[in-house]
């Protein structure tokens, strides 16, 4: 029997419309969000206001779950964007504090097994769930390469926003309260050209897919970070996109995550409180611990080893540094250098301890929104 060729393109086309809706009231929910809470002063609005708008949204049965192919789109772009971070005088604080360097690599293993062994052991979370709420830092690499396998983004996504919700609201207050600060710098970052921007996505894209085509976990992330990291690394790229190109796949990433809520119940998120918060203590302790140590073992203020070693998002770390006016090549360094480490750690480390499976694909008409 065969398929009329008109009625299969009208059904590609109501899948494509059906599709282009889903992504628009999404990132419209999603963009209202992290407006709102820019607006309040909270943190990381781009991401977690994001967030926690789609969240709502989906859990009140208003969104659709997010399209593979647009977020594929996502990744691509996130991957380019943060590679910008990485350049040669970020590399060059790494060699300046070989010391801490190496005290950050124990702290960052000791709070991801510790939060891996709390959240596995103590709440029963599964080996992928488990894995990939628990590394600390690199808050958008994270949570786009867990979206990449069968780990319950619902849990993820809970205890990853709760740690840098609450580490981002309490660390500025806890610094100032204890005069750990100066002012803040007035530095604003170098905007590339667009001739730069424009090889920076050509190369990120062709990274993503030698990534994705070896079948990395998360490859389309890391394959476009990494090419977009060794050119600015190597100088051949030189500053930022502005703020207006990248702030809106920040936003889409927190669409993505917030529409993995879709079909669970509002009762869920309060039942994984007690295990958000005991891995969120449970981190924060040993990252407070660790920057004390290292802060009095290399004479330097704790409370700017803390905002290096805190387990937050890059993103909202390096923010809180600059308001504080912390020195921002230590914090800076420190960062690049984490998420670097856990960019290319946590998919090699998923496949050492089993939990790097892909997700799977739903049931037809929806096969590509996981």
């Amino acid at each position: 029997m065969t398929t009329n060729p008109d009625a299969r393109r009208g059904t590609r086309r109501s899948r494509a419309l059906t599709e282009l809706n889903d992504v628009a009231r999404a990132l419209g929910v999603a963009t209202v969000g992290a407006a709102l809470f820019y607006y309040l002063g909270l943190p990381a609005p781009a991401l977690i206001g994001a967030v926690t708008a789609t969240t709502a949204a989906a859990l009140a049965g208003k969104l659709g779950p997010f399209p593979k192919r647009w977020r594929d789109v996502v990744f691509v772009a996130l991957g380019s964007s943060m590679g910008s971070a990485v350049t040669a005088e970020t590399l060059s604080g790494v060699a300046r504090w070989p010391g801490s360097m190496v005290a950050l690599a124990v702290a960052v293993t000791a709070m991801t097994a510790s939060s891996y062994f709390v959240l596995r052991r103590g709440f029963g979370w599964d080996r992928t769930t488990a894995f990939y709420a628990s590394p600390p830092g690199a808050l958008s690499a994270t949570l786009a390469l867990a979206a990449t396998t069968d780990a319950d983004m619902s849990k993820v996504a809970v205890a990853q926003v709760i740690r840098v919700f609450i580490l981002t609201m309490a660390a500025p207050i806890a610094i100032v309260a204890t005069g750990g600060h100066a002012p803040a710098s007035a530095a604003a970052p170098l905007i590339a050209s667009a001739g730069a921007i424009a090889a920076v996505i050509g190369a990120g894209i062709a990274g993503a897919l030698i990534f994705h085509r070896f079948r990395i976990p998360g490859g389309l992330m890391v394959g476009a970070f990494l090419a977009s990291a060794i050119l600015h690394a190597s100088g051949l790229v030189v500053g930022r996109p502005p703020w207006w190109m990248t702030l809106p796949f920040f936003v889409a990433l927190g669409a993505i995550v917030g529409t993995r809520f879709v079909g669970l119940k509002p009762s869920l998120i309060l039942s994984l409180l007690k295990a958000s918060l005991a891995s969120f203590f449970v981190t924060a302790a040993l990252g407070i611990g660790f920057a004390v140590g290292i802060g009095w073992t290399l004479g330097l203020p704790s409370a700017q080893v803390f905002v290096a070693f805190a387990p937050g998002a890059l993103e909202t770390m390096m923010l809180t540094a600059f308001l504080l006016g912390l020195d921002p090549a230590y914090v800076g360094a420190h960062h690049v250098a984490r998420f670097l480490a856990l960019s290319f750690a946590v998919p090699l480390a998923a496949r050492l301890v089993g939990a790097s499976a892909p997700a799977e694909a739903a049931p037809e008409p929806t096969d590509e929104d996981v």
